[in-house]
């Protein structure tokens, strides 16, 4: 990053706290993220209806992306050693964050039609 920017890199002890402290965000956006794409699956048994069921589904992948967002924004704003402003950086987060919630939408397709055979080691 200080290549990028052309600043000074923090000092070891800055740089190792926020390390972890980004770590343990990390952790707590990932559940997050995680529960709120899973809530409408649960939700789905005790919904009637077509429409609604596809209206909690989109819910549940608006909030998931919603606080995909705020992650990579959070991220984008706080790694520089710079002032960054949303007005910079919006873009970028929305893209990551749309880019994460395909991945997690698509990843047990994946698993489901790619790994059937897998016996592991």
């Amino acid at each position: 990053m200080t290549i990028i920017y052309r600043l000074p890199e923090r000092t070891f002890l800055r740089q190792n706290l926020m390390a972890l402290s980004l770590v343990l965000f990390f952790i707590i956006i990932m559940i997050l993220m995680f529960v709120a794409s899973s809530i409408p699956t649960i939700l789905m048994d005790f919904i009637p209806g077509g429409g609604s069921r596809f209206g909690v589904f989109v819910c549940g992948i608006l909030s998931s992306l919603f606080i995909a967002f705020s992650f990579f924004q959070f991220i984008y704003l706080i790694i520089p050693n710079k002032k960054m402003t949303i007005k910079k950086t919006w873009c970028g987060a929305l893209i990551a964050a749309i880019a994460l919630e395909i991945f997690i939408i698509l990843f047990p397709l994946y698993v489901k039609q790619c790994m059937r055979n897998y016996t592991g080691i």
